[in-house]
């Protein structure tokens, strides 16, 4: 570049010279050329300043891009860099969805067959209390059919009674757990929720409890102890003791 504006100085003197060798040769007005001549020198060395300026302008043009060029190739490594940690993300959520997803159906069949398992413990528990009723059941009329064989005995005085109420049934089981108390009476017996009982052992007031639960068996249902005036807090029942229902006042 600095060559160029020293052939633009020489041809702007060059063209200076020539006009005033043409003018004097021409007219003979030397000191109009020599105007003419510093006019062109003027004008050179204007145009030699512009052309100085421009190139200080290129190189500050060619700076700036280099650093432009610099800046635009970190920003294209960090946005490599970032579609990768994108793409490795990306791979990682859909895993944990997929894994999501089957811990959620593996939830599902862990709870259907809990149900089930449920289910069928409930069964257990009302056929272990039929048992227990047919159980009672035997032995009750194993009694009668013995005392039919027996002898009868010379009537003497009654002994006392639990009260005037009919005898309604017997528990037949109870779960220490939870509470609950199996008997073996039910809906074939008129019985409802809600229904009373007053608990005798050997004429024996025991407690009172109450029917909570009708099962699919209609011999059987399941009863709650109560806490009532009379009835001792700490009120034991077991596999046997009377039901009669009970009777408000």
């Amino acid at each position: 570049m600095a060559n160029l504006t020293k052939i633009i100085l020489g041809l702007y003197i060059l063209a200076g010279g020539a006009g005033i060798f043409f003018g004097i040769t021409k007219s003979g007005q030397a000191s109009e050329l020599v105007e003419k001549a510093k006019t062109a020198e003027t004008k050179a060395t204007a145009a030699v300043g512009k052309m100085t300026k421009l190139e200080d302008e290129q190189k500050k043009l060619v700076g700036d891009l280099s650093i432009k060029t610099q800046e635009a190739a970190s920003s294209k490594i960090e946005l490599d860099t970032a579609t990768r940690k994108a793409n490795s993300t990306g791979g990682k959520l859909t895993d944990l969805q997929t894994e999501y997803s089957n811990l959620k159906t593996t939830n599902q069949v862990l709870t259907t067959e809990r149900d089930n398992l449920q289910a069928k413990a409930d069964e257990v528990v009302l056929a272990q209390a039929a048992l227990s009723t047919a159980t009672n059941l035997i032995q009750t009329l194993r009694t009668q059919l013995d005392n039919l064989k027996a002898p009868k005995k010379p009537k003497g005085p009654q002994k006392s009674t639990v009260g005037t109420n009919v005898r309604a049934g017997n528990i037949v089981q109870q779960n220490p757990n939870t509470g609950s108390i199996i008997l073996n009476i039910g809906t074939v017996h008129g019985i409802k929720v809600e229904d009373q009982f007053d608990v005798f052992r050997n004429n024996k007031h025991i407690g009172r409890i109450k029917v909570s639960l009708l099962g699919s068996n209609p011999n059987l249902s399941i009863a709650q102890r109560t806490e009532a005036l009379g009835v001792p807090k700490d009120a034991q029942f077991k596999t046997g003791d009377e039901l009669f229902r009970f009777q408000p006042k």
